[in-house]
């Protein structure tokens, strides 16, 4: 049996990485050959003692562990250090190790790197036995920026498990809503789906619900959620930061997701939607157009254009035969290539080579 060091947040914690910590270890419960996979938390959250202690433990793990593999999940700033750090104890005692890249804002952590530091980036992935990315525009810049040789460049789409047929026709009893989930800031669009939502007055049954958990950088946008909860309660609501259950309860009540990002990887909760057949009105940001192909299983609008949002969510909201084909089409996109099982097995192939 394989045994993987599996490197990263747990499945318990908040966000997209978590989530597919935690799509992993119950594919691998499901699985006929399962790997012998162990979870190590590496310390990205929590007080600043508790996230050096868990990495104290990480680093001991890769130090000592009997393994075959690590499996470094990787995001920009203090996660790649603290993964490097790790890397280089694999790399010590001979362990290949694995690169599973998430960060949506790796271009700009590059770019803002100095020199000498983004030598030592670039050694960290150099002596990878292989990286994975979650779409083209991330195999593109791990090649271009970082010297990777495309031989070693592995594109694995984040999968969910579990997809639910669509509601549709959709129920003409129920509200229309528009759910957001993610990190409550401007990364996310959050003051751009505000405004847009402003101008949907003339949809009587349509509300919009947030929910996730407030950006630490951005207290102003905190601030205007607040303000127009107050103002509208009727109309929006904010759920705050949910479980993962409960994030998928949600999202089987929701007409449409709304996620206008700026920068995103290949975001979880969009693949969430679409097994459960609810299309997403979002941005051409990261891998998304491997996901979301324009006017057939969602919508595409430019980032940071309120009106344009606004436009393509009152289209949808006037039109449920639209959004009800759009919603059979998001779930049979999830079927043919973004269900966990899929992830899954194209992680462990990797594992297994790796492993020799």
């Amino acid at each position: 049996m394989i045994r993987v060091l599996n490197v990263g947040p747990t499945a318990e914690q908040p966000g997209g990485m978590a989530s597919v910590v935690a799509e992993l270890a119950d594919q691998n419960r499901l699985s006929a050959a399962p790997v012998n996979l162990r979870v190590v938390d590496s310390g990205g959250i929590g007080s600043p003692p508790r996230r050096g202690a868990r990495f104290a433990r990480a680093l001991l793990g890769a130090v000592t562990a009997r393994v075959d593999v690590a499996h470094l999940h990787v995001a920009s700033r203090g996660s790649t250090w603290r993964k490097a750090a790790i890397a280089r104890a694999c790399s010590l005692r001979g362990l290949p190790y694995g690169i599973h890249l998430h960060g949506a804002g790796y271009a700009g952590f590059l770019s803002s790197s100095s020199p000498a530091g983004k030598r030592l980036v670039e050694h960290f992935f150099h002596g990878a036995a292989y990286v994975v990315v979650l779409g083209e525009p991330w195999a593109r810049l791990v090649a271009d920026e970082l010297s990777v040789p495309r031989s070693r460049i592995h594109i694995v789409h984040n999968g969910v498990s579990g997809g639910a047929p669509p509601d549709v026709p959709w129920p003409a009893d129920r509200r229309k809503r528009v759910v957001f989930l993610g990190e409550i800031g401007a990364r996310k669009g959050v003051p751009e789906l505000l405004r847009a939502f402003e101008q949907l007055d003339a949809v009587p049954d349509a509300e919009l619900v947030l929910a996730g958990p407030p950006s630490p950088s951005d207290p102003d946008v905190v601030r205007q959620v607040e303000e127009a909860v107050r103002t509208r309660p009727d109309r929006i609501r904010y759920a705050g930061a949910l479980a993962r259950a409960r994030s998928r309860d949600l999202l089987r009540e929701a007409y449409l997701l709304a996620l206008p990002s700026h920068a995103e990887g290949l975001p979880m909760v969009v693949v969430e939607a679409m097994s459960l057949g609810v299309p997403c009105v979002t941005t051409p940001v990261g891998a998304m157009e491997e996901a979301v192909t324009d006017g057939v299983n969602g919508v595409l609008v430019q980032p940071g254009n309120p009106d344009a949002l606004a436009g393509q969510l009152r289209r949808l909201l006037d039109d449920v035969a639209l959004r009800d084909a759009m919603a059979r089409s998001a779930h049979d996109t999830w079927a043919q290539g973004f269900d966990a099982r899929s992830m899954y097995e194209d992680l462990r192939a990797l594992w297994a080579q790796a492993a020799g």
